[in-house]
């Protein structure tokens, strides 16, 4: 009897441990009802849960449906960069975690949409793939209007119908109003600026443009006119102490229908006076009737060049890639490569330049390269559609006291990190990029000697965020 009673037993402890390791195989296997939907759909509208403002928050309860919270078995945080104790990062949360399982939320459409089509955009939005692909976001694609407002306004709409609830958007400011009336009927849609801050365009304003109307991603554009013109004042000094101040001049590049361009150009013009360079030397090549790119470039900088030939070294604030090649081309005709530099905000067409053995007065780029600023923009449409945060929440810490909107909005202004490229240093600063991004847009550029550390994705918030 006490046989049986014990093959019982033992009968009964293998059935317990057989049932004991099936429990544990369902934690550790995916289900069909916890997994993404195909079609990104989502049971909450953006914003729907409202985390308290400040650096951190309380994380919102998490739905069984998408498991929003994250699983402690799975050893995902709580949302991407938690703070220790699991609580959101407001300041933070825009950006990629890698520690963070992504596949867990609703995989939302994203699109790139821009009044241009230039290699500049290009280029964002194969940084925008990129990360789409890392925040398991479905990649619809760039969309280029070619400079044609009608088409671009035809072509947000289409985006909108076809399911894209994720967009991120670069219209000049001659339609940016247009474009958040339109978005603003779509509340399921989030969007975000790209180029511009986008304001509403109501003049008497402190700010070019008017007031903010949504969060800004980007950087402070009087001071990239400031460091362009400081550069280039540099290198004729380090290269021609001598040169005649009378012989030399400063051409800025500008595109007065948009406000980062404007501002931009005062920064250059306000330094290049302070510097002591000559009011009558100082030259604003107006781009708006030519167009935002190369063959713009060309057509507002020929005239200019060649019409002052008793200028001999052309100090050149190009502000961006088409405008920079389309001076420099004008600069070679005229023989002046030697005795001239010219810089960019931007940087993305240098490298090419440079990557074919291509060496001329188009030297520098202020750069933060197009991973850098394409990651905030979509981890902040991400934070929106998961009902982690608003755009009246995010980014609390950058938040300028004077400049964040009316009626009581606090939109922020999240600065980007840039650094000076030059045929030197470019290779070294776009392979960290990559090891940053975990990406793979430069191959040819080395990697084993290059640390996640080398460079930062932060900046300081600026002191005058902070009211005197």
């Amino acid at each position: 009897m006490k046989k049986i009673i014990a093959v019982i037993l033992a009968i009964i402890l293998v059935l317990s441990l057989a049932a004991c390791n099936s429990r544990e195989d369902d934690k550790t296997s995916p289900s069909a009802e916890g997994s993404p939907s195909a079609s990104g759909s989502a049971s909450q509208a953006p914003g729907s849960t409202s985390p308290s403002q400040g650096n951190t928050s309380s994380a919102p309860a998490a739905s069984p449906e998408s498991n929003a919270g994250g699983s402690a078995e799975g050893g995902s945080p709580p949302y991407p960069n938690a703070n220790a104790d699991g609580t959101m990062n407001l300041d933070k949360i825009a950006h990629y975690d890698p520690n963070y399982d992504y596949t867990q939320n609703p995989r939302w459409k994203f699109a790139y949409i821009s009044q241009a089509s230039g290699p500049l955009n290009i280029t964002a939005a194969n940084a925008f793939e990129h990360w789409a692909n890392l925040f398991n976001m479905e990649w619809h694609g760039f969309i280029g209007a070619n400079n044609d407002s009608d088409l671009f306004m035809t072509q947000l709409q289409n985006l909108i119908d076809q399911g894209v609830n994720a967009i991120i958007c670069d219209p000049d400011n001659t339609i940016m109003q247009a474009t958040v009336n339109l978005l603003n009927r779509y509340p399921e849609v989030a969007w975000m600026n790209r180029m511009s801050p986008a304001r509403d365009g109501m003049e008497g304003t402190p700010y070019i443009g008017g007031n903010l109307i949504n969060n800004y991603v980007g950087f402070d554009n009087f001071d990239a006119g400031v460091q362009q013109t400081l550069k280039v004042i540099e290198w004729l000094q380090d290269t021609y102490p001598d040169a005649p101040l009378d012989e030399v001049g400063c051409l800025v590049m500008g595109f007065s229908a948009s406000p980062p361009f404007q501002e931009r150009v005062m920064g250059a013009e306000q330094t290049w006076l302070q510097w002591g360079g000559l009011k009558e030397n100082l030259f604003i090549g107006d781009a708006v009737a030519t167009g935002l790119s190369l063959q713009g470039g060309i057509d507002t900088a020929g005239p200019i060049i060649s019409m002052n030939s008793q200028i001999k070294y052309w100090l050149v604030v190009g502000n961006v890639d088409d405008f920079g090649m389309g001076v420099s081309s004008i600069i070679s005709q005229q023989g002046l490569e030697e005795t001239s530099c010219i810089v960019v905000f931007g940087g993305s067409a240098l490298l090419t330049q440079w990557d074919s053995g291509q060496y001329d007065a188009f030297r520098y780029a202020l750069f933060a390269g197009p991973l850098m600023y394409g990651e905030p923009l979509m981890g902040a449409v991400y934070a929106f559609l998961n009902g982690w945060t608003t755009p009246n929440e995010i980014w609390p810490s950058w938040v300028k006291w004077d400049d964040h909107g009316i009626n009581g909005n606090t939109f922020s202004q999240f600065r980007l990190p840039t650094s000076w490229i030059s045929a030197e240093n470019y290779r070294h600063f776009l392979g960290w990029t990559d090891v940053y991004a975990s990406a793979n847009q430069y191959p040819n550029y080395p990697k084993d000697y290059i640390n996640r550390d080398d460079f930062s994705a932060f900046v300081p918030v600026p002191a005058n965020y902070a009211q005197p």
